[in-house]
């Protein structure tokens, strides 16, 4: 099982990155002699470290388990965004100006920027939608959790222009950074 780890660089966001890589890992599934786990993929997409930047550094960790006598195996998925300045995590909740206004902005965005035609706008009433996310150099990376028919995960780039307005002042600079 792959845990996304940093090495070199400022020692603070590196051991900061790679303990809440552990962390995240371990809210996830163990192996045992009744459960099967492996690395995941979701859309392509594997454990690793997405960005290094000046202003964050990120990663996702993807796993694959399955318990025994289950219908079909599962993924889970865990994103780490830690701001280089200050060696601290930075949470969706200290990306939006208004988190419910944000949300509510995403309801709308999602479905229309989502190439796999998976996501409806009556499916995305929960406040969990974008609670996996990463910074890219295109835009917000926000994973939506589904059904497992449909993937567990559905991967959605929302554009910086089409979010930039909802984020706290400073916010967009740090997360662009290289």
């Amino acid at each position: 099982m792959t845990i996304p780890q940093l090495s070199g660089g400022d020692p603070a966001v590196t051991a900061r990155f790679n303990a809440a890589m552990r962390a995240s890992r371990a809210d996830m599934p163990e192996q045992s002699a009744t459960m099967s786990v492996d690395d995941g993929e979701i859309d392509g997409f594997r454990s690793g470290v997405t960005r290094i930047g000046s202003g964050v550094v990120a990663g996702r960790i993807v796993l694959l388990w399955y318990g025994k006598g289950a219908a079909h195996p599962n993924q889970s998925l865990g994103t780490v965004v830690i701001a280089t300045r200050t060696a601290t995590p930075v949470t969706v909740n200290d990306l939006y100006l208004d988190h419910a206004a944000a949300l509510t902005r995403l309801r709308t965005l999602l479905p229309q920027l989502d190439t796999s035609g998976r996501l409806n706008a009556q499916w995305l009433s929960g406040d969990d939608i974008a609670a996996n996310w990463l910074p890219t150099s295109s835009g917000l990376q926000v994973y939506v959790p589904v059904a497992h028919a449909m993937g567990d995960y559905v991967p959605v780039t929302v554009p910086w222009d089409q979010i930039a307005g909802l984020l706290r002042p400073g916010m967009l600079e740090v997360l662009r950074a290289d």
